[in-house]
């Protein structure tokens, strides 16, 4: 899927990737995350990123919400957590009522709820996130683009993936525009 790809990350760098559908977005950013392997040997990661991919990729529908906030912790190899922060969270996000109910019995406002609950408690200095905007209602997209203005872009690098132009130039120093798998234009935002 994708062609020809030169492309250099450097500490401070928030970058917004953009192009049609089918472009190869969500690619190159699995590829950063180390999800797909690079066959080439041309890959040179040296960080670990924080992947944050569509809603519900890591959570169950089959399991409790704490269930679900501790598989995620999990995915992200997340030994220990602060049980007291994690229930002021639940309260704030308006999902202590729910706790005995299985994720697929919440909506999916509810269900993105519980995600981004589980990524306030984690620190990390690295984030790619794919496609994230657009999901649940005012409250929760509020919520998200809070967690944008605090502990996203304190990261030493960042990496968005969406079709939201707003968010990209409100958020983003650099634009990678990407057409049919190859970078089109690599443009620096003056901020």
């Amino acid at each position: 899927v994708l062609q020809d790809i030169t492309l250099d990350i450097y500490e401070g760098d928030k970058i917004g990737l953009v192009g049609p559908n089918g472009s190869g977005k969500t690619t190159l950013l699995r590829v950063l995350a180390g999800i797909y392997k690079d066959f080439s040997g041309l890959l040179d990661v040296k960080i670990n990123y924080f992947f944050l991919s569509s809603p519900g990729s890591v959570t169950s529908p089959h399991l409790k919400i704490m269930d679900n906030i501790k598989r995620i912790f999990y995915f992200y190899n997340i030994p220990s957590f602060d049980e007291k922060q994690l229930l002021h969270y639940l309260e704030e996000f308006q999902l202590s009522q729910y706790l005995t109910y299985d994720l697929s019995e919440l909506s999916q406002g509810f269900q993105l709820r519980v995600q981004i609950v589980a990524y306030l408690m984690m620190q990390f200095d690295h984030a790619l996130i794919d496609e994230f905007f657009g999901f649940g209602d005012k409250f929760v997209m509020e919520k998200f683009e809070e967690i944008l203005n605090t502990k996203l872009i304190q990261a030493n690098s960042l990496v968005i993936a969406s079709h939201n132009q707003q968010l990209i130039n409100k958020f983003c120093n650099r634009i990678i525009h990407l057409d049919k798998g190859k970078i089109i234009k690599d443009e620096q935002l003056n901020k």
